[in-house]
């Protein structure tokens, strides 16, 4: 027995013995022990946390009736609670943030707004807390498109000898007072430089004022397909023979 102890193969099994202990000792400070572990995920998910998103503002109006002008399209939403559940709402905005108007007649309005269909373990503060809104009488109106273009982008000994759109007119709504500004409708069109043959390109409509600035309105349609026929100017000599 003694010298099973002096021998080699018990230093080799003694020193197995000592390298498992360590490695169970090592693995369980890193590990730790999954009840533990499993707690303290739990703990991270129903602890409170907070985010900060952007969500689309929605007015609540009577839209036939009215327009309404000076509004942001988005706000931002801080949401307080539960961290699982803050990051669920993060991630699909299942919520609303609306301005309602419905009560409201024309003019400038100061309004609070509040969110729906938010979970009632979330807490919400909306930024801005209040908007100032500009409520007009609703008004549409038909309106001749003129064309417009950059003469000196036909080439030199060419000319356009025919402008044909495919939209003559079109309905412009918006707010009374703007509406008011209107001076004419315009698809003002883009041509690259030296055109000398027929194109056709689409064009943005606008409304503009007296000054050729652009007025807050809604056309529809917004766009029209223009046809420029272009030839080469005839000689005048060739015209006087």
């Amino acid at each position: 027995m003694h010298r099973f102890f002096n021998s080699k193969a018990f230093a080799l099994l003694l020193s197995f013995v000592i390298a498992v202990g360590l490695f169970l000792i090592v693995n369980q400070a890193k590990l730790g022990n999954p009840n533990s572990r499993s707690t303290q995920a739990n703990q991270q998910l129903t602890s409170d946390t907070k985010k900060q998103i952007s969500v689309p503002l929605q007015l609540n109006v009577n839209s036939e009736k009215y327009f309404v002008i000076g509004y942001p399209e988005q706000v931002q939403v801080q949401l307080k609670g539960p961290a699982a559940l803050v990051t669920t709402t993060a991630n699909t905005r299942n919520f609303k943030v609306i301005a309602d108007l419905n009560d409201l007649g024309p003019g400038k309005h100061t309004v609070r707004l509040q969110q729906t269909g938010l979970n009632s373990e979330l807490q919400a503060t909306i930024k801005p807390a209040t908007i100032t809104v500009n409520i007009q009488p609703r008004k549409t109106k038909t309106y001749p498109v003129n064309v417009e273009y950059d003469k000196n982008q036909i080439m030199e000994g060419y000319k356009v000898v025919k402008v044909e759109q495919d939209l003559k007119q079109v309905n412009v709504t918006g707010p009374e007072n703007e509406m008011e500004r209107i001076a004419k409708v315009v698809a003002k069109v883009n041509l690259p430089d030296d055109v000398r043959k027929s194109t056709t390109k689409t064009a943005i409509i606008d409304a503009v004022d007296d000054h050729g600035k652009t007025v807050n309105v809604v056309i529809s349609p917004s766009t029209t397909n223009v046809k420029f026929t272009v030839q080469k100017e005839t000689p005048k000599n060739d015209e006087e023979k």
